[in-house]
């Protein structure tokens, strides 16, 4: 058996106190996966205890797992709540085990390089669970406590958008909620330039226009610019829903003209559960033609940066 060495991660360098493991570098709020309850049950002198952890560790066990775990979002911490004599059995090393390191975070970038600042758009998670437990996402709550001047390791990677090399080529933008992220950066970077740009479309959607509408000062000012079509949906400001696909269908003779006469480009960011199918559905009937809409994916004219 060829066995390959993993890097050491730079936490791990060195020794340190195990309630700095816990705090900076396992993630207590992650959802347990069946292994961890094998793990659990290999030590457990409870026997009722490691029966339903065999359970939710079988293959058998799966939808209940589901219903215990996943369902509610249950977190590890709160499982070792409910199985206490597994817990007293834990070993340092089934901890390593039971314990998935906290997973890096990546955020778009919503400056363009030419400003010289770095900015990211981030939704700071609370809701609550079935279980009425109140969550908070592990990351964007963290960001929100840092204190200004605090530094940060990070890193930089490339975007997946590919920009038209010829800016004069229209781009048409979906970006609702933080999606507008990337499309900030790009806006931003032709309204810094000296060069003439093509038509800018943003159609850009949240709940509500006086809580959640991202970055207003700077998309009202490029629109009275001239820089930026933009047209908003806000969704909770009125009895019927309104989203960005709704806008979409009502701008076909725009669409057509920039997508199909001008041979633009369309780009679209944000979540990738309902919407991103939602507006490409939208595109093609405001096209009138969903084959032009399949054309423009195979030659990279439409392109999606999406998240869970």
């Amino acid at each position: 058996m060829i066995m390959h060495k993993l890097p050491v991660p730079p936490i791990l360098s060195k020794p340190l106190p195990l309630g700095r493991l816990a705090t900076q570098y396992w993630d207590l709020t992650a959802i347990p996966r069946a292994r961890a309850f094998a793990v659990l049950a290999r030590t457990c002198p409870n026997e009722l205890e490691r029966e339903k952890l065999l359970e939710f560790a079988s293959y058998e066990g799966q939808e209940e797992l589901y219903s215990y775990a996943n369902r509610p979002r249950r977190t590890i911490l709160e499982v070792l709540r409910d199985f206490p004599h597994a817990c007293d059995s834990l070993t340092l090393a089934a901890l390593f085990e039971l314990f998935q390191p906290i997973k890096p975070r990546a955020f778009s970038i919503a400056s363009a390089a030419a400003s010289g600042k770095l900015r990211i758009l981030v939704a700071v998670i609370e809701y609550r669970t079935k279980l009425k437990e109140p969550r908070r996402g592990l990351c964007s709550n963290w960001l929100k406590r840092l204190e200004v001047g605090t530094k940060l390791r990070m890193w930089t990677r490339k975007g997946t958008f590919q920009l038209p090399k010829d800016v004069t080529t229209p781009i048409v933008m979906v970006g609702p909620g933080t999606g507008l992220a990337p499309f900030r950066a790009v806006l931003e970077e032709r309204e810094l330039s000296v060069d003439a740009t093509g038509p800018l479309v943003l159609f850009f959607g949240c709940r509500n226009a006086h809580s959640d509408f991202h970055c207003e000062e700077d998309l009202r000012r490029m629109e009275r610019s001239g820089l930026l079509t933009l047209f908003c949906a806000f969704s909770r400001d009125q009895e019927d829903k309104v989203y960005v696909q709704h806008l979409i269908r009502k701008q076909g003779d725009l669409l057509k003209k920039l997508l199909v006469e001008r041979n633009g480009v369309f780009l679209l960011s944000g979540s990738s559960k309902n919407m991103p199918e939602a507006v490409c559905e939208a595109l093609g009937e405001a096209l009138g033609d969903s084959a032009f809409v399949e054309e423009m994916k195979k030659s990279e004219r439409y392109q999606e940066e999406t998240w869970q």
